[in-house]
């Protein structure tokens, strides 16, 4: 309860005023620099809370103060103007448009659809300018590695590239786009908890990404099986981002049923623990997403024949 408290301190400070807003998303992000893999959590949850509770004029105030202190800071700081400035935008940008996506449509499933869809446009988009993605991307990674990493772990890191080319795209994209959903969702939890306590959950366990996309799932997973190069690896990286997106709506289905059957919690510690620990249980989690997207259709479908 005192870690809860600590951020309802901090989530009522920030709201309290343009100022506040600004100092904490300056502050936030500084701390991002420190703790990069947690940076979507950090700064990104900030900017989501501000977002959701202000509405995206407020947000962006914050964000244009803010970046303008952060520059000015960077200046006695060893990192160049171009590299802070795309690492802010890569964090910010997503998380502002996303958090206004699910202001506006108060839906976790659309949240997830539209993140989605923008992953699955930039990956067309990609294979239109490039070309060959998996090449690109390894020699882009080993431009990287061989400017920051040790010398003798190159060749290491070379070999490791190649042997994984086809799966770093969609691996990048569907892992961009989870780190943006968790850093609105929990800025929508943090919401919640102060203003709405347990209405997080009952949104959580109604997230359903739209029917619509289940058809489209199926004809990606058969081009991904018979379409010629290079279009079968773009719909094979496709069907790995959707498969993502199912990922999300399984485990709300798995919170809701540990909710719902009154299991212990920590059942859902041991799915969180074997998502980490074995990729084939995203798969499985993923499956029983698609499951629930099309028993919530039925559901509907029938109810809505009830009423006529």
């Amino acid at each position: 309860m005192q870690n809860y408290r600590f951020i309802e301190l901090i989530g009522n400070y920030l709201l309290s005023g343009s100022m506040q807003a600004t100092i904490a998303v300056t502050l936030s992000s500084l701390l991002s620099f420190l703790l990069q893999p947690l940076a979507f959590l950090i700064s990104g949850s900030v900017i989501g809370l501000i977002t959701l509770r202000k509405g995206i004029a407020n947000a962006m105030q914050a964000l244009v103060i803010s970046f303008v202190i952060l520059q000015i800071f960077f200046v006695f700081l060893p990192v160049s103007f171009y590299v802070s400035t795309i690492i802010l935008l890569v964090i910010w940008l997503p998380i502002l448009f996303s958090s206004a996506i699910l202001r506006l449509t108060q839906s976790q499933g659309v949240l997830v659809l539209f993140l989605g869809l923008i992953s699955i446009i930039l990956t067309i988009v990609f294979y239109l300018l490039v070309g060959d993605v998996a090449a690109w991307w390894v020699d882009y990674l080993t431009k990287i590695f061989e400017a920051t990493a040790p010398s003798h772990q190159i060749e290491v890191y070379k070999k490791i590239l190649e042997s994984n080319s086809s799966l770093i795209h969609p691996y990048i994209f569907a892992g961009y786009t989870l780190n943006v959903i968790t850093g609105v969702l929990f800025a929508r939890w943090w919401q919640s908890k102060l203003f709405n306590p347990g209405g997080f959950r009952k949104e959580f366990y109604r997230l359903s990404i739209p029917i619509a996309m289940l058809p489209a799932f199926i004809i990606i997973g058969i081009l991904a099986l018979i379409a010629n190069e290079p279009w079968q690896n773009m719909c094979r990286d496709i069907l790995i981002i959707l498969t993502f997106m199912y990922l999300i709506q399984g485990i709300s289905f798995s919170h809701r049923t540990v909710h719902k059957l009154k299991l212990s919690r920590g059942w859902l510690a041991f799915l969180y623990c074997s998502l980490i620990l074995l990729q084939q249980m995203a798969l499985i989690v993923a499956c029983l997403g698609i499951v629930d997207a099309f028993i919530n259709w039925k559901t509907k479908d029938s109810q809505s024949e009830k009423e006529s």
